[in-house]
């Protein structure tokens, strides 16, 4: 008695597997690995990268059998959408669900055993009818599927067949027929048994005689005939006149498509064989169930006889399988040997890999290609295309000779390119264009690995003796040899030949402020002897210390080399010219620390090579910033039009009559009216054709229907008078329900002048004989394009247009929302503007990239932005929009921009500036604020552009950097050198091997700024890690500091003192300028209170934050601004911390203001004469600024002298020494990580404060700092080296010192005297009596102990103390988890009191005296409460600076 599950009359493997598992064994013994493995094998389940999903190839049956094995055992598994992943080259739109195995359930399922079975059956019949009573009639041919074999099968193995399995004895009669078949021609086929094979059977030739395997347990009806059907096809040749004449039968027929589909590794003869065997396998199976008699077989003869007279013929695969079931095999014409598959294979698999290889490439090249703006994506396309179709002729090694050739010609064109940039002059080629031109020569020359795959596969051909066609292979020879030679060569100089141009490009970007200091510290060192700067770790020093320490030197001649050698390194830091910069690309360099590498900000490296590098990508996004600012006055201006006097609140309510929803492949889609009421066309379109396809009979694949013959039924159908008749019915409703667009006439004369230029072009590139010219088959691919383009669209026998030059009729299908539009001038002005500024946007970023109608030129879809979080719970409700927002905090959705692009069939970060909101998202999930979903598209759009200009100049630095040659050194940071290279009697370095950490930081600093990496994905049991700590730091600083008086104020006063050593010290501004801008700021600006609430600022100080990027956000966050009223505006969680945002505010404003300020008189015209202001008093930046008509800022253009670029980045850098590091761009790398997130939250501020005390290390004191446009050392060093040369020289050194230095030690005993004056208020505040102690009293008190606290740790041994408390509580959010978990224990103590447990003591319910902000007699419970609740925590946190005081006191 067999116990198996059966659905529509046919075994059930999934259902066999999986409850035979269930019911076989026991519930502890059950496991989830089991479970998928058997889902895994039936097709359901995949897994990546640790998490387990329903397959996408086969969604719906998958959704379908987890719902039936849940109504058999309830809750076993469970599934949720997760995304729709995009269309690629390689597959469909598709919806991702994961799965989840419930390990509880499973192993509560009992063991049953065959004996108690629902069902057990003795005969098929009885089997059937349960089977039909319970299972219902579904497809089930999904799951006889099995992908893996489809995708390694070749063409000697039949892996897959639609057909039913054959049984054993059916099998052993066909082979025995098919034997003497064979042998009848004089063939020995030997066949074998292999129940182990993966495949259905298999052919090789066999030593002696071919060899058909067949799998017992697999084979289906038509394996046998298939096989045989190999070896018969093989020896006929595929010259043979019937076997030619089959396989062109056979070219248009559903069943080479779907063999085709099904092998998509064949191509040429092999795939054409494949097919051919496959159709005799099935015409044979079909013959053999017939079972003609002899008799039969000769009637069937004589009337093919008289078919022939009359020209009436069978298909040519029926009468080959005919041959071989009569055993009637033509044995004069099997004179051609087997097809050696087996000996070839390894030759073979490396030529096909060769193909495949290139084939995915050049897709997923012509897929990104065809994406990309027109002028971009002409540039490459037609090479792509015409790569594309010559490897499709490919079926031999030789045939890659077209393929060579082209990839020849790119490579070519690319040199061609780079010569001439090399022959400009010098002050010409370091351009961003240029940079881009050369990088295509790299990308070109690392490109050609291919070629030496293809040299290795020649070679093993000549090797084998198995040339197919000798001239080609001569030819192909020589090409791939001089290509690999050409690429040897360019490989080799690359280095030698780009480096001067990428310094020189770089050093357009040295801040010209920085020699002239170097050039003092140098004076300052050969006036007094000293040393600073000095690199101690660097060998020169190590051996010159060697000798003093041998006594081979005196003190005086030690003191003297140590400052040549010092003066020596500093005037290796100028940048007097590229030449400088050069010699440090080339030089092998020291590598930074792993802490540096994942805690300092990129612009910190002591690489002045890669500050520069910096620099140039800040450069873009300030080119995105402007694009940003300018569309942002356009943005402001038209929605205030258009809201005025209308709440703004309800974004969807005030947005509805511009909007609608379509339904795009079946999924709503949210939309800006179309002109055309789209849905109502295909609707009625739709329906038309449903009732043709009634009316003409046009087949239907029934349930169960095998593939072939419902292909075969169709097929025969297509040939038919109804087919023809359908069609012409089709045509006549399209003809009567469309019109042609406006512009066809138009358009159709650019595209006839396009072709006739192109067609110039050509002309003239033949005269000069460079047909063989990447721009000759560019300009070849052009003409094509263009005149398949036209003739699609373009009837030139009846002049009319069609296809895209036609839309549907507007007398009938005109939109009657867009109607409304046009009636109402309000909603018509609002609409053309945003209409016109989306499409700008669409061409910024390449029009393909969204949904749209064949007739339009943009798409009218909505970005595909989520919608704010005050929008979801106004239109979705409290409980759902909860539950979405909370999704979205936790887990991965379709509409994150945080962590890049994803390469579908990789999955490997996409190395191009990223693309977002293009994707398809559900209408309910997108944002209907138009106004900020517009600008956030636009600030994206600009980006792609200013970035993707500077794609090349990046890479480039990139490679450079990964080539460049690293210093091995001892844990001392000592560079080692080679002792063999010592011991012959000069010096060699000796270098690090693996990827230094320079260039790891590097690399993630570029997918975090360019790509769009800006955080690393990480997964736990369905849980975005990242997302996750990112929303609990999110409440943590909520809870912290929303509403917190105390922490607002003393941020305020924190910053503003260090500002004040600023200004005190006087290096980049003076106490008379921060004087100046606090006035400015408080009583002329007024604090720019104007701007509260705005989405575009009015006053000058707010346009000037934005214009200079003060705040460090308009660069990350202002494509994320609600653009609407203030209402929504005023709940964003972001506006609980309006108290830390002031100080930051305030601080950033005045600190603008000061350096603008510390630039007057210095601000020159193109004469040199120093410009004035208004008053005819020496101007200052401030009075230089200049607001357009439409409200645009600039600085004026008088002003000769000044670089934004240098100046945004003294305005970020000071912020940073004196605050906290702010922005993507300075971002550490530990932030990108999860544990990172956690770690620094409250901890920005760190490392900024360590580097400016002391220093950045790296063997030197001195750091030239490109962005600060300044020499630096840390504070503390300075200070340091004044007390240690003081004692040394037995004289007060401050007069000897650089005018740097003393700044420095002005900082320090500014900070110090600080630190000693918040302690005298500690102690005497901490002392006064009760009676006179007051709110404002213990407010001072607790600013002066936190201040005090503030400096006293960046001492060695406060910074040892701070070391130690990160180390005991590692993160901040641990707090609001502790809270939480305190919550809970007092909740489970209240529980124990009410129900009067004998263990709780009234002590841990109440407060038993007055403790901080609470009485006696008050309940513990609601502190626990208020802890947790952000703004109550802050005002009660804010109403007892006493409390807080002691909180700090008790800090160790």
């Amino acid at each position: 008695m067999a116990c198996k599950y059966y659905i529509n009359g046919r075994e059930s493997k999934l259902y066999t597997e999986l409850y035979g598992y269930m019911d076989n064994t026991a519930p502890e013994k059950k496991s989830e690995a089991a479970v998928y493995k058997i889902l895994k094998d039936n097709g359901i389940a995949a897994r990546f990268r640790g998490s387990t999903y329903l397959n996408q190839a086969n969604l719906q049956p998958s959704l379908r059998e987890i719902k039936r094995i849940n109504s058999k055992y309830p809750g076993l598994l469970t599934t949720q959408f997760i995304k729709t992943t995009p269309k690629t080259i390689y597959s469909r739109e598709s919806e991702l669900h994961s799965l989840d195995i419930n390990p509880i359930i499973l192993q509560e399922i009992p063991m049953e055993g065959p004996e108690t079975a629902e069902f057990t059956y003795e005969d098929q019949t009885e089997l059937d009818q349960y089977a039909r009573f319970v299972a219902g009639k579904e497809n089930t041919d999904d799951y006889y599927l099995d992908e893996k074999a489809r995708q390694e099968n070749t063409s000697d193995q039949s892996k897959f067949s639609d057909m039913e399995k054959e049984d054993r004895d059916r099998l052993e009669a066909k082979v025995v027929h098919l034997k003497e078949a064979f042998a009848k021609a004089g063939v020995i086929v030997d066949v074998e048994y292999d129940a182990e094979l993966d495949v259905l059977g298999s052919v090789s030739p066999g030593e002696v005689n071919p060899i058909v395997t067949l799998n017992p347990d697999k084979v289906k009806e038509d394996t046998a005939y298939h096989e045989f059907g190999h070896i018969y096809i093989d020896m006929l040749g595929i010259n043979d006149p019937v076997v030619a004449k089959a396989i062109a039968e056979l070219k248009a027929s559903p069943l080479y498509a779907s063999v085709a589909q099904q092998y998509p590794e064949l191509t040429g003869e092999r795939l054409d064989k494949e097919v051919l065997a496959t159709a005799i396998g099935l015409e044979g199976a079909r013959i053999v169930r017939k079972n003609p008699s002899p008799l039969q077989q000769l009637i069937n003869r004589i009337l093919r006889a008289f078919g022939n007279l009359f020209g009436v013929q069978p298909n040519t695969a029926a009468i080959i399988a005919e041959e071989m079931f009569a055993k009637q095999l033509r044995a004069e014409g099997m004179i051609n040997p087997l097809s050696p598959y087996t000996q070839q294979s390894k030759d073979q698999e490396k030529f096909t890999e060769i193909v495949q290889n290139l084939k995915v490439r050049i897709a997923s090249e012509l897929y990104e290609v065809e994406q990309l703006p027109a002028q971009e994506r002409e540039k490459r396309v037609y090479k792509l295309q015409n790569l594309k179709e010559g490897l499709n002729r490919v079926n031999k090694v030789e045939d890659l000779l077209d393929t060579v050739d082209s990839m020849a010609r790119s490579l070519g064109s690319a040199i061609n390119t780079y010569k001439k940039i090399m022959e400009l002059p010098e002050n010409e080629r370091a351009t961003l264009e240029n940079m881009s031109e050369i990088y295509k020569l790299k990308s070109e020359l690392d490109a050609l690995d291919v070629m030496k795959a293809i040299e290795v596969v020649m070679l093993d051909k000549e090797e084998t003796g198995t040339i197919t066609d000798q001239g080609s292979f001569d030819k192909l020879e020589a090409k791939v040899t001089a290509i690999l030679k050409s690429a040897k060569l360019y490989n080799s100089r690359f280095n030698d030949n780009v480096i001067p141009v990428m310094a020189q490009f770089l050093s357009g970007y040295h801040n010209k402020a920085i020699d002239p200091q170097i050039q003092a510290q140098i004076d300052n060192n050969i006036r007094y002897k000293r040393t600073i700067g000095l690199n101690t770790q660097a060998q020169e020093y190590v051996n010159l210390e060697t000798r003093y320490k041998n006594n081979e030197i005196t003190d005086s001649e030690f003191l003297d080399a140590e400052v040549a050698l010092a003066v020596e390194q500093l005037k290796g830091k100028k940048i007097a010219n590229y030449g400088s910069l050069t010699k440090q690309l080339r030089a092998a360099h020291k590598d930074k620390s792993s802490f540096s590498y994942l805690l300092d900000p990129l612009i910190y490296s002591n690489d002045q090579s890669i500050q520069l590098f910096v620099k140039s990508v800040q450069e873009a996004d300030l080119k995105k910033n402007d694009m940003t600012r300018e569309f942002k006055s356009e943005l402001s201006n038209a929605y205030d039009k258009f809201a005025e006097g209308r709440s703004e609140s309800d974004v969807a309510k005030l947005n509805e009559d511009l909007l609608e929803e379509v339904i795009i492949r079946g999924q709503k889609r949210l939309s800006l009216v179309n002109p055309i009421d789209v849905d109502k066309y295909y609707t009625d379109k739709s329906k038309f054709i449903k009732k043709l396809n009634a009316k003409y009979g046009q087949p239907t694949k029934e349930e169960g229907q095998d593939e072939a013959v419902f292909k075969a039924s169709y097929g025969a159908w297509k040939l038919s008078n109804n087919y023809k008749r359908l069609r012409a019915e089709e045509a006549n409703w399209d003809k009567q329900n469309s019109e042609p667009i406006d512009t066809w006439r138009e358009e159709l004369v650019i595209l006839n002048k396009q072709i006739k230029d192109a067609k110039k072009v050509k002309a003239k590139l033949e005269e000069e004989s460079k047909e063989d010219s990447d721009e000759y088959s560019m300009q070849i691919g052009r003409i094509q394009e263009l005149i398949k383009f036209r003739d699609a669209n373009y009837n030139s026998f009846t002049n009319s247009p069609r296809r895209e030059w036609v839309r549907p009729l507007k007398s009938k299908y005109t939109n009657k929302k867009y109607t409304k539009i046009q009636g109402d001038p309000r909603l018509k002005e609002y609409y053309d503007f945003v209409l016109e500024e989306m499409q700008k946007g669409q061409k910024l970023i390449g029009g393909k990239r969204m949904d749209k109608n064949a007739w339009d030129k943009f798409s009218y879809l909505m970005p595909s932005i989520r919608k704010k979080d005050f929008d979801r719970l106004r239109q979705q409700g409290v409980i759902a929009g909860t539950k979405d927002m909370l999704k979205e905090s936790f887990s991965l959705v379709e509409t994150d921009d945080q962590f890049g692009t994803y390469d579908q069939n990789t999955g490997e970060l996409n190395k191009n500036v990223p693309v977002y909101y293009t994707n398809s998202v559900s209408a309910n999930d997108v944002s209907r604020d138009i106004a900020s979903s517009l600008y956030q598209f636009r600030h994206m759009a600009h980006n792609y552009q200013a970035k993707s200009e500077a794609l090349g100049s990046v890479m480039l630095f990139r490679d450079i950097i990964k080539n460049r040659k690293v210093l091995e050194e001892n844990s001392s940071g000592v560079e080692l050198i080679q002792k063999t290279a010592e011991a012959m009697g000069f010096k060699m370095p000796l270098l690090k091997e693996g990827e230094s950490n320079t260039f790891k930081h590097l690399d993630e600093w570029v997918d975090m700024v360019m790509f769009g990496q800006n955080e690393l994905k990480s997964k736990w049991r369905g849980i975005s890690l990242t997302k996750a700590v990112g929303s609990l730091n999110a409440f943590t600083a909520m809870s912290t500091l929303s509403f917190n008086l105390l922490q607002g104020a003393n941020q305020l006063i924190l910053d503003n003192l260090t500002m004040a050593q600023e200004a005190v010290a006087g290096q980049f501004m003076s106490k008379s300028d921060l004087a100046w801008a606090k006035t400015k700021y408080w009583f002329s600006e007024g604090a720019a209170v104007s701007d509260i609430g705005r989405f575009n600022p009015q006053s000058k100080l707010g346009k000037a934050l934005e214009y200079f990027d003060a705040l460090t956000e308009f660069t990350d966050q202002e494509g994320n601004k609600i653009v609407g009223g203030k209402a929504r505006k005023l709940v964003q969680g972001g506006n609980l911390l309006f108290l830390q945002q002031a100080a930051e505010h305030e601080l950033s404003s005045t600190r603008l203001l000061g350096l603008m300020r510390s630039l007057k008189g210095k601000l020159k015209d193109s004469n040199g004469k120093v410009l004035k202001n208004e008053k005819g008093e020496e101007a200052d930046l401030y009075d230089m600024l200049r607001i357009d008509k439409k409200g645009i800022m600039s600085v004026d253009p008088k002003v000769d002298n000044f670089n934004r670029l240098d100046f945004i980045g003294l305005v970020q850098g000071l912020s940073r020494r004196t605050n906290q590091t702010k922005g993507k761009m300075h971002s550490p790398m530990i932030q990108r990580r999860a544990y990172g997130k956690l770690l620094m939250l409250f901890r920005s501020w760190l490392l900024p404060g360590i580097r400016r005390r002391y220093g950045h290390g790296g063997g030197s004191t001195l750091r030239v700092d490109e962005e600060l446009g300044a020499v630096t050392q840390g504070m503390y060093i300075s200070f340091f080296n004044l007390i240690r040369e003081s004692v040394a020289n037995k004289e007060w050194r401050y007069g000897k010192m650089t005018e740097m230095e003393k700044q420095n030690v002005t900082r320090t005993f500014t900070e110090l005297s600080a630190m000693v004056g918040a302690a005298a208020l500690v102690a005497a505040l901490a002392n006064i009596d009760d009676d006179d102690e007051t709110w404002a009293s213990n407010f001072m008190l607790y600013q002066a102990k936190r201040y005090h606290m503030e400096v006293t740790q960046w001492n060695p041994l406060g910074l040892g103390g701070e070391t130690f408390r990160m180390l005991e509580s590692p993160t901040a959010t641990a707090r609001p988890i502790l809270k939480g978990i305190d919550l809970l224990q007092q909740l489970g103590s209240e529980l124990g009191y009410v129900t009067n447990m004998p263990w709780v003591d009234e002590s841990e319910i109440f407060y038993q005296r007055r403790t901080g902000r609470f009485d006696k007699g008050d309940r513990k419970l609601r502190k626990d409460f208020e802890d947790l609740l952000p703004i109550w925590r802050g005002v009660t946190r804010s109403s007892s600076p006493a409390e807080a005081y002691k909180w700090f006191t008790s800090i160790k």
